[in-house]
């Protein structure tokens, strides 16, 4: 039964990819520039790295390594149709990488989006099985672990994301002066799921995609370094990317984890925070999607934390959780507190979990009823 569902879902999965090369609608102004940049693009979800040489040999290494086969199409349909098979997906099955996040988070609660395709498959397999299955298609392989892990096929649905909700993020690089340059990204990962109505939008380990703005080391007679931080999109499991910024939702959750001592492995970065050695965090100073940090010795250590909040409701594409991964033990039944009531009660350990009817609101996004479920973690309650 097992294998008939591989087959089936491989025979399915190649049909669709190449309905994408075949469907694809020709850019007018699609060049060799561009067909190296989407190779690059798929070589780095994949692989963690771009190749060199020429852009067929590097295309027939990547469908094999995926498909065990080649694609129907010309060189940039054939990139398209595999770009929105490892990122997009279709209606009937969401993309490799959803299902790879959830094959991750069904196994550890947490998902290793900075590592490429093929590492986080092999971990997974490894851990699972005691050995790689590298060398067979990697299509067929994440498929093998899905048939393992859940009953059912691994599908996504659309939920609704609403603004203003705290999201706590984890530093994994050091940032400094010293060592960072405009244009750089500085990887964040989240910390705990955030998770609607019982659908995982985005797993522990997701990123948030950061680039720094600007860098000014320090300069003679106490004139201090500048580094003026871009906090982007948030990378869920599906293709979208919620906007996120630093509101009042998020400066009021830095606030609260300075309160209750949760500094993570090293500092709290964030809007009037000056956790950092001799340094300043300002906020977003004329950056409303950032903080801007000054200071004579500016040095942000691996493990740090900060909050972002999401910037305005949008969909995105969530996995329906079974029955069987639900855990009751992490979503409270209590209505939310009161706002002076939130500083005794933060718990850095808590999931994101939203629940209910939470566009009941007017336009300052107060609540306009008593109806229906809004549930965060203690430091995130939304009144």
């Amino acid at each position: 039964m097992k294998a008939v569902r591989i087959f089936t879902l491989l025979i399915f999965l190649l049909t669709a990819c190449a309905s994408f090369a075949s469907e694809a609608v020709p850019d007018p102004e699609l060049n060799s520039g561009s067909s190296r940049q989407m190779m690059g693009q798929i070589e780095q979800i994949i692989y963690g790295y771009t190749s060199q040489g020429g852009l067929i040999e590097r295309l027939a290494k990547v469908e094999e390594d995926l498909f065990g086969r080649s694609l129907p199409g010309t060189i940039a349909e054939r990139h398209a149709a595999i770009l929105n098979f490892l990122d997009v997906g279709t209606d009937e099955q969401p993309s490799m990488m959803f299902k790879l996040g959830v094959a991750e988070w069904v196994v550890d609660k947490k998902i290793k989006a900075s590592e490429p395709a093929a590492k986080r498959l092999e971990t997974l397999e490894t851990n699972l099985t005691g050995a790689s299955r590298a060398g067979n298609p990697i299509v067929m392989r994440v498929e093998s672990l899905l048939a393992t892990l859940v009953m059912d096929p691994v599908t996504a649905q659309p939920v609704t994301l609403p603004a203003n909700i705290p999201m706590k993020f984890r530093f994994m690089d050091e940032l400094s002066p010293a060592k960072s340059k405009a244009g750089d990204f500085v990887r964040l990962e989240l910390t705990n799921d955030l998770i609607v109505n019982q659908n995982l939008v985005a797993p522990a380990g997701s990123l948030l995609l950061t680039e720094v703005r600007a860098v000014k080391r320090p300069g003679m007679f106490g004139v201090p370094g500048e580094v003026r931080l871009s906090f982007n999109e948030l990378k869920p499991l599906g293709p979208q990317r919620p906007q996120v910024w630093v509101g009042n939702a998020a400066q009021a959750a830095i606030k609260e984890a300075r309160r209750a001592g949760d500094r993570g492995e090293g500092a709290i970065v964030g809007a009037g925070a000056i956790s950092i050695a001799g340094a300043a965090l300002l906020g977003p100073v004329g950056l409303v999607s950032g903080v801007f940090i000054r200071g004579n010795s500016i040095k942000i250590p691996a493990g740090s934390v900060t909050f972002v909040e999401t910037s305005g409701d949008c969909t995105v594409s969530a996995y329906p959780i079974p029955i069987s991964l639900q855990t009751s033990n992490s979503i409270t039944t209590t209505p939310p507190k009161k706002p002076e009531d939130q500083g005794t009660s933060y718990n850095p350990d808590r999931d994101t979990i939203i629940k209910g009817d939470v566009f009941n609101r007017n336009s300052y996004g107060t609540p306009t009823s008593n109806t229906g479920d809004f549930e965060l973690p203690p430091e995130q309650n939304v009144n």
